[in-house]
Protein backbone atom coordinates (compact mmCIF):
# COMPACT_ATOMS: atom_id res chain seq x y z
CA UNK A 1 0.00 0.00 0.00
CA UNK A 2 1.19 3.51 -0.84
CA UNK A 3 0.87 6.59 1.34
CA UNK A 4 -2.51 7.43 -0.16
CA UNK A 5 -5.07 8.51 2.41
CA UNK A 6 -8.31 6.50 2.20
CA UNK A 7 -11.52 7.91 3.69
CA UNK A 8 -15.05 6.51 3.83
CA UNK A 9 -17.75 9.19 4.06
CA UNK A 10 -21.13 7.69 4.93
CA UNK A 11 -24.63 8.50 6.11
CA UNK A 12 -26.84 11.54 5.60
CA UNK A 13 -27.94 12.69 2.18
CA UNK A 14 -25.78 13.46 -0.90
CA UNK A 15 -25.41 17.12 0.09
CA UNK A 16 -24.25 16.19 3.60
CA UNK A 17 -21.67 13.75 2.26
CA UNK A 18 -20.37 16.12 -0.42
CA UNK A 19 -19.97 18.88 2.18
CA UNK A 20 -18.04 16.57 4.52
CA UNK A 21 -15.85 15.38 1.63
CA UNK A 22 -15.10 18.95 0.57
CA UNK A 23 -14.16 19.93 4.12
CA UNK A 24 -11.58 17.17 4.48
CA UNK A 25 -10.13 17.69 0.98
CA UNK A 26 -9.92 21.47 1.30
CA UNK A 27 -8.12 21.06 4.63
CA UNK A 28 -5.58 18.65 3.14
CA UNK A 29 -5.08 20.04 -0.34
CA UNK A 30 -3.39 17.79 -2.89
CA UNK A 31 -5.03 15.55 -5.45
CA UNK A 32 -8.06 13.40 -4.77
CA UNK A 33 -10.35 10.80 -6.30
CA UNK A 34 -13.99 10.72 -5.17
CA UNK A 35 -15.95 7.52 -5.76
CA UNK A 36 -19.63 8.31 -5.34
CA UNK A 37 -23.09 7.20 -6.31
CA UNK A 38 -24.09 10.87 -6.63
CA UNK A 39 -21.53 12.49 -8.96
CA UNK A 40 -23.83 15.48 -9.54
CA UNK A 41 -23.81 16.37 -5.85
CA UNK A 42 -20.11 17.26 -5.59
CA UNK A 43 -19.47 20.38 -3.52
CA UNK A 44 -18.85 23.37 -5.85
CA UNK A 45 -15.86 24.46 -3.76
CA UNK A 46 -13.86 21.56 -5.23
CA UNK A 47 -12.10 22.04 -8.57
CA UNK A 48 -13.18 19.04 -10.62
CA UNK A 49 -12.26 20.47 -14.02
CA UNK A 50 -9.88 18.59 -16.32
CA UNK A 51 -6.97 20.60 -14.89
CA UNK A 52 -8.23 20.54 -11.32
CA UNK A 53 -6.86 18.41 -8.48
CA UNK A 54 -10.09 16.50 -7.80
CA UNK A 55 -11.44 13.72 -9.98
CA UNK A 56 -14.94 12.32 -9.56
CA UNK A 57 -15.96 8.86 -10.71
CA UNK A 58 -19.46 7.43 -10.51
CA UNK A 59 -19.98 4.26 -8.50
CA UNK A 60 -21.25 1.82 -11.16
CA UNK A 61 -21.85 -1.63 -9.65
CA UNK A 62 -23.66 -2.96 -12.73
CA UNK A 63 -20.69 -2.37 -15.00
CA UNK A 64 -18.30 -3.93 -12.49
CA UNK A 65 -20.48 -7.02 -12.14
CA UNK A 66 -20.63 -7.45 -15.91
CA UNK A 67 -16.86 -7.06 -16.18
CA UNK A 68 -16.31 -9.63 -13.42
CA UNK A 69 -18.62 -12.16 -15.06
CA UNK A 70 -16.94 -11.67 -18.43
CA UNK A 71 -13.64 -12.75 -16.87
CA UNK A 72 -15.10 -15.84 -15.20
CA UNK A 73 -14.15 -19.39 -16.09
CA UNK A 74 -17.83 -19.97 -16.92
CA UNK A 75 -19.65 -16.63 -17.30
CA UNK A 76 -23.00 -18.44 -17.57
CA UNK A 77 -22.63 -20.42 -14.33
CA UNK A 78 -25.94 -20.17 -12.46
CA UNK A 79 -24.33 -19.62 -9.04
CA UNK A 80 -22.20 -16.75 -10.34
CA UNK A 81 -25.23 -15.33 -12.15
CA UNK A 82 -27.17 -15.30 -8.87
CA UNK A 83 -24.29 -13.62 -7.02
CA UNK A 84 -24.00 -11.01 -9.76
CA UNK A 85 -27.68 -10.05 -9.59
CA UNK A 86 -28.51 -6.80 -7.86
CA UNK A 87 -26.36 -3.72 -7.34
CA UNK A 88 -26.59 -4.16 -3.55
CA UNK A 89 -25.42 -7.80 -3.54
CA UNK A 90 -22.26 -8.65 -1.57
CA UNK A 91 -20.27 -9.34 -4.75
CA UNK A 92 -21.17 -5.90 -6.13
CA UNK A 93 -20.04 -4.23 -2.91
CA UNK A 94 -16.79 -6.23 -2.80
CA UNK A 95 -16.00 -5.27 -6.40
CA UNK A 96 -16.55 -1.63 -5.48
CA UNK A 97 -14.07 -1.94 -2.62
CA UNK A 98 -11.60 -3.68 -4.92
CA UNK A 99 -11.84 -0.67 -7.25
CA UNK A 100 -11.06 1.64 -4.32
CA UNK A 101 -8.22 -0.62 -3.17
CA UNK A 102 -6.57 -0.54 -6.57
CA UNK A 103 -7.04 3.21 -6.83
CA UNK A 104 -5.29 3.68 -3.50
CA UNK A 105 -2.52 1.22 -4.43
CA UNK A 106 -1.87 3.08 -7.69
CA UNK A 107 -0.52 6.06 -5.75
CA UNK A 108 -1.88 8.51 -8.33
CA UNK A 109 -3.95 10.51 -5.83
CA UNK A 110 -3.09 11.84 -2.40
CA UNK A 111 -6.56 10.93 -1.13
CA UNK A 112 -9.20 8.43 -2.23
CA UNK A 113 -12.72 9.04 -0.88
CA UNK A 114 -15.52 6.49 -1.04
CA UNK A 115 -18.93 8.02 -0.39
CA UNK A 116 -21.61 5.58 0.78
CA UNK A 117 -25.34 6.21 0.90
CA UNK A 118 -27.22 5.53 4.12
CA UNK A 119 -26.15 4.43 7.58
CA UNK A 120 -26.93 0.75 8.04
CA UNK A 121 -26.89 0.21 4.26
CA UNK A 122 -23.36 1.60 4.18
CA UNK A 123 -22.31 -0.63 7.08
CA UNK A 124 -23.63 -3.64 5.14
CA UNK A 125 -21.47 -2.66 2.17
CA UNK A 126 -18.44 -2.51 4.42
CA UNK A 127 -19.27 -5.95 5.86
CA UNK A 128 -19.84 -7.47 2.39
CA UNK A 129 -16.35 -9.00 2.11
CA UNK A 130 -16.99 -11.12 5.19
CA UNK A 131 -20.36 -12.18 3.81
CA UNK A 132 -18.84 -13.23 0.50
CA UNK A 133 -16.05 -15.14 2.25
CA UNK A 134 -18.57 -16.92 4.46
CA UNK A 135 -20.69 -17.88 1.44
CA UNK A 136 -17.71 -19.35 -0.41
CA UNK A 137 -16.37 -21.14 2.65
CA UNK A 138 -19.75 -22.69 3.47
CA UNK A 139 -20.00 -24.30 0.02
CA UNK A 140 -16.39 -24.78 -1.03
CA UNK A 141 -14.19 -24.98 2.10
CA UNK A 142 -10.56 -23.97 1.74
CA UNK A 143 -9.25 -27.54 1.77
CA UNK A 144 -11.64 -28.45 -1.07
CA UNK A 145 -10.64 -25.43 -3.12
CA UNK A 146 -6.91 -25.93 -2.72
CA UNK A 147 -7.14 -29.65 -3.45
CA UNK A 148 -9.08 -28.93 -6.62
CA UNK A 149 -6.80 -26.07 -7.68
CA UNK A 150 -3.88 -28.51 -7.73
CA UNK A 151 -5.37 -29.79 -10.99
CA UNK A 152 -4.79 -26.42 -12.65
CA UNK A 153 -6.93 -25.78 -15.71
CA UNK A 154 -8.55 -29.18 -15.26
CA UNK A 155 -10.05 -28.16 -11.92
CA UNK A 156 -13.81 -27.90 -11.69
CA UNK A 157 -14.84 -24.53 -13.15
CA UNK A 158 -17.14 -23.68 -10.25
CA UNK A 159 -14.43 -24.39 -7.69
CA UNK A 160 -11.99 -22.26 -9.67
CA UNK A 161 -14.50 -19.41 -9.63
CA UNK A 162 -15.05 -19.87 -5.89
CA UNK A 163 -11.29 -19.66 -5.38
CA UNK A 164 -11.14 -16.43 -7.38
CA UNK A 165 -13.94 -14.95 -5.24
CA UNK A 166 -12.23 -16.04 -2.04
CA UNK A 167 -8.98 -14.33 -3.03
CA UNK A 168 -10.91 -11.19 -3.98
CA UNK A 169 -12.76 -11.12 -0.65
CA UNK A 170 -9.51 -11.65 1.27
CA UNK A 171 -7.78 -8.76 -0.50
CA UNK A 172 -10.72 -6.47 0.19
CA UNK A 173 -10.99 -7.56 3.85
CA UNK A 174 -7.30 -6.82 4.38
CA UNK A 175 -7.72 -3.43 2.71
CA UNK A 176 -10.76 -2.43 4.77
CA UNK A 177 -9.15 -3.53 8.03
CA UNK A 178 -6.15 -1.33 7.29
CA UNK A 179 -5.49 2.40 7.80
CA UNK A 180 -8.83 3.81 6.63
CA UNK A 181 -10.64 6.78 8.13
CA UNK A 182 -14.41 6.73 8.57
CA UNK A 183 -16.46 9.94 8.62
CA UNK A 184 -20.20 9.73 9.34
CA UNK A 185 -22.78 12.47 8.80
CA UNK A 186 -26.50 12.50 9.48
CA UNK A 187 -28.10 11.09 12.61
CA UNK A 188 -26.07 9.36 15.34
CA UNK A 189 -22.69 9.71 13.59
CA UNK A 190 -20.77 8.28 16.54
CA UNK A 191 -22.75 5.05 16.55
CA UNK A 192 -22.51 4.80 12.75
CA UNK A 193 -18.72 5.10 12.88
CA UNK A 194 -18.56 2.46 15.63
CA UNK A 195 -20.66 0.05 13.55
CA UNK A 196 -18.47 0.72 10.52
CA UNK A 197 -15.30 0.02 12.50
CA UNK A 198 -16.78 -3.28 13.63
CA UNK A 199 -17.95 -4.17 10.11
CA UNK A 200 -14.54 -3.55 8.58
CA UNK A 201 -12.77 -5.68 11.17
CA UNK A 202 -10.81 -2.80 12.66
CA UNK A 203 -11.78 -3.52 16.28
CA UNK A 204 -8.99 -5.11 18.32
CA UNK A 205 -10.14 -7.44 21.11
CA UNK A 206 -8.19 -7.84 24.33
CA UNK A 207 -7.12 -11.32 25.45
CA UNK A 208 -6.00 -12.44 28.89
CA UNK A 209 -5.79 -15.73 30.84
CA UNK A 210 -9.03 -16.49 32.66
CA UNK A 211 -7.33 -18.11 35.64
CA UNK A 212 -8.70 -21.57 34.81
CA UNK A 213 -6.33 -22.55 32.04
CA UNK A 214 -8.36 -20.83 29.34
CA UNK A 215 -8.51 -17.33 27.88
CA UNK A 216 -10.97 -14.47 28.17
CA UNK A 217 -11.48 -12.26 25.13
CA UNK A 218 -13.25 -8.91 25.39
CA UNK A 219 -14.39 -7.09 22.27
CA UNK A 220 -15.99 -3.61 22.35
CA UNK A 221 -19.22 -3.40 20.36
CA UNK A 222 -21.63 -0.48 19.81
CA UNK A 223 -24.70 -2.66 20.41
CA UNK A 224 -25.44 -6.15 21.75
CA UNK A 225 -25.26 -8.91 19.13
CA UNK A 226 -28.54 -10.58 18.18
CA UNK A 227 -27.07 -14.05 18.70
CA UNK A 228 -24.09 -15.72 20.32
CA UNK A 229 -20.77 -15.25 18.50
CA UNK A 230 -19.33 -18.15 16.53
CA UNK A 231 -15.90 -19.01 15.19
CA UNK A 232 -15.50 -19.17 11.41
CA UNK A 233 -12.02 -20.18 10.31
CA UNK A 234 -9.64 -17.75 11.98
CA UNK A 235 -12.33 -15.16 12.71
CA UNK A 236 -15.06 -14.45 15.25
CA UNK A 237 -18.47 -13.89 13.68
CA UNK A 238 -20.74 -11.35 15.38
CA UNK A 239 -24.36 -10.99 14.25
CA UNK A 240 -25.90 -7.54 14.60
CA UNK A 241 -29.15 -6.08 13.37
CA UNK A 242 -28.74 -5.81 9.62
CA UNK A 243 -25.14 -6.97 9.23
CA UNK A 244 -22.56 -9.53 10.27
CA UNK A 245 -19.00 -8.72 11.31
CA UNK A 246 -16.03 -11.07 11.10
CA UNK A 247 -13.16 -10.09 13.40
CA UNK A 248 -9.74 -11.75 12.97
CA UNK A 249 -8.88 -13.86 15.99
CA UNK A 250 -5.46 -13.45 17.61
CA UNK A 251 -3.18 -16.34 16.65
CA UNK A 252 -3.37 -17.72 20.18
CA UNK A 253 -7.16 -18.11 20.02
CA UNK A 254 -7.13 -19.66 16.58
CA UNK A 255 -5.73 -22.76 18.34
CA UNK A 256 -8.48 -22.72 20.94
CA UNK A 257 -12.17 -23.57 21.14
CA UNK A 258 -14.94 -21.11 21.98
CA UNK A 259 -16.89 -22.51 24.94
CA UNK A 260 -18.96 -19.61 26.30
CA UNK A 261 -19.85 -15.99 25.63
CA UNK A 262 -22.04 -13.18 26.92
CA UNK A 263 -22.66 -9.46 26.41
CA UNK A 264 -21.57 -7.12 29.20
CA UNK A 265 -23.99 -4.14 29.07
CA UNK A 266 -21.97 -2.12 31.57
CA UNK A 267 -18.79 -2.22 29.51
CA UNK A 268 -20.61 -2.65 26.17
CA UNK A 269 -18.41 -5.58 25.25
CA UNK A 270 -18.77 -9.14 24.05
CA UNK A 271 -16.94 -11.46 26.44
CA UNK A 272 -15.92 -14.86 25.09
CA UNK A 273 -14.15 -17.73 26.84
CA UNK A 274 -11.77 -20.00 24.95
CA UNK A 275 -9.97 -23.17 26.04
CA UNK A 276 -6.98 -24.80 24.31
CA UNK A 277 -7.96 -27.24 21.59
CA UNK A 278 -6.60 -30.64 22.77
CA UNK A 279 -5.78 -31.54 19.16
CA UNK A 280 -3.56 -28.47 18.69
CA UNK A 281 -1.78 -28.13 22.05
CA UNK A 282 0.73 -30.35 23.88
CA UNK A 283 -1.14 -32.43 26.51
CA UNK A 284 0.76 -30.81 29.39
CA UNK A 285 -0.59 -27.36 28.37
CA UNK A 286 -4.24 -28.42 28.17
CA UNK A 287 -6.00 -27.95 31.53
CA UNK A 288 -7.89 -30.91 32.95
CA UNK A 289 -11.45 -30.95 31.66
CA UNK A 290 -10.80 -28.77 28.62
CA UNK A 291 -11.67 -31.57 26.26
CA UNK A 292 -15.07 -31.92 27.93
CA UNK A 293 -15.64 -28.15 27.94
CA UNK A 294 -14.84 -27.86 24.24
CA UNK A 295 -17.42 -30.51 23.49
Amino acid sequence: MTGTRVVIVMGGDPADRSHATAELLLDDGGTALILTGDPDAVDPRLDTTDEGPVEVRADDPTTRLEAYRSGAVDPDDDVLAALATGSDAPLAAVLGWEYARRAAAAGVWDTVVAELDGDLAAVRRIAAAGDLSAFVESRWPAHVRFASMAAGDRADSRVREAHRMSLLATDVSDFLAGPIEVVAVGSAPGRTVALAELARGAVTPSVAPDGSGGYRMECPVPAPPVSSPTVEGDGLRLEHHGFRALLPLPALLSRCVLVASHFDPGECTVVATFVPDPDLWPPNLVPTGSADRSG
